[in-house]
């Protein structure tokens, strides 16, 4: 962990100034001042193609994001959303951290040239053909300003490292190494660090404050991670490495159920979609046995 943050923190101070942390933004816009190393496509409409929510014209709904990640998304205020709240219940989209309607088409939500209609029965939702079964849509890559009809196009990227992560990454080293506040003559200490990618949130998001235990803050940087870097190839690996996938990974697939009252409101209730299993052996993928027949090696733990 020592030598984690002593990495991040070289990068932090000889190259952060060439990353502004400006507003939070789409990632798919290439010219974001954050984005330290990416992949970038040629003009394309695949990906809008695959991804649409499949009442607009050519599309096939795709990746549909889960309740379990909707859920992470923390109120405006910083406190956890709760379906036990009526209020939140009730509309369960509203006075959320901004990253969720930057990431995820939920219902009722605008886009293109009306609402989303994830609603039973809607033109989004279940009853239609390949509509989502968790009640959602990705939106996160997705380029909304084209016509798919006219096989419109647009230059798409795929970021592997942003300046975001290296803040995240930095926290997390530092607050397992020398806990919330305490640092070796760095700049920033676990709880700014995280602050620096909470802060400049379209509307702020409220401060992690420094009177946090260790085992408190670590918990808040995992799902700071979890929201902050959706469907960036990070999720898969973080459960992983902390060692708690089984109960990520191996917890019931959740959707929601959405039932149409009137053009403004609507019923929402969790549902579970599907079950799910991760066993401690699939932390290792097994080695073929003909590689086991050729080499003499052992075969992974559990397999």
């Amino acid at each position: 962990w020592e030598e984690a943050a002593a990495a991040c923190n070289d990068f932090i101070t000889t190259l952060g100034n060439k990353y502004p942390m400006d507003e939070y933004r789409l990632i798919r816009d290439y010219q974001n001042g954050e984005i330290i190393f990416d992949r970038r496509y040629g003009s394309t409409n695949t990906f809008e193609k695959n991804n649409y929510p499949v009442g607009y014209n050519l599309g096939q709904s795709g990746n549909t994001p889960s309740q379990n990640l909707v859920d992470a998304y923390e109120m405006i205020d910083g406190t956890p959303f709760d379906w036990n709240n009526p209020e939140h219940k009730s509309n369960p989209y509203a006075n959320r951290d901004p990253r969720l309607a930057m990431s995820i088409l939920t219902n009722n939500v605008e886009f293109k040239d009306r609402t989303i209609e994830a609603w039973t029965g809607g033109r989004d939702g279940k009853g239609v053909i390949h509509a989502t079964r968790t009640g959602y849509y990705i939106y996160k890559f997705i380029d909304p300003n084209l016509d798919l009809l006219q096989n419109r196009t647009s230059v798409h990227h795929w970021v592997i490292m942003r300046y975001a992560e290296i803040l995240l990454s930095y926290a997390e080293a530092m607050n397992e190494a020398y806990g919330p506040t305490g640092n070796v003559g760095y700049r920033l200490n676990a709880v700014r660090a995280l602050n620096q990618v909470r802060n400049r949130v379209g509307v702020e998001m409220p401060a992690v404050p420094t009177a946090i235990s260790k085992e408190e803050l670590r918990e808040k940087i995992r799902n700071e991670r979890r929201v902050e870097l959706a469907f960036e190839d990070h999720r898969f690996w973080d459960v992983r490495r902390w060692m708690i996938a089984p109960e990520t990974l191996g917890a019931p697939l959740r959707g929601v159920e959405i039932t149409k009252i009137s053009d403004e409101e609507f019923e929402y209730k969790p549902i579970e979609v599907e079950k799910r299993t991760f066993e401690p052996k699939m932390y290792l993928y097994p080695i073929p046995q003909t590689d086991l027949n050729t080499t003499g090696w052992v075969q992974n733990p559990l397999w």
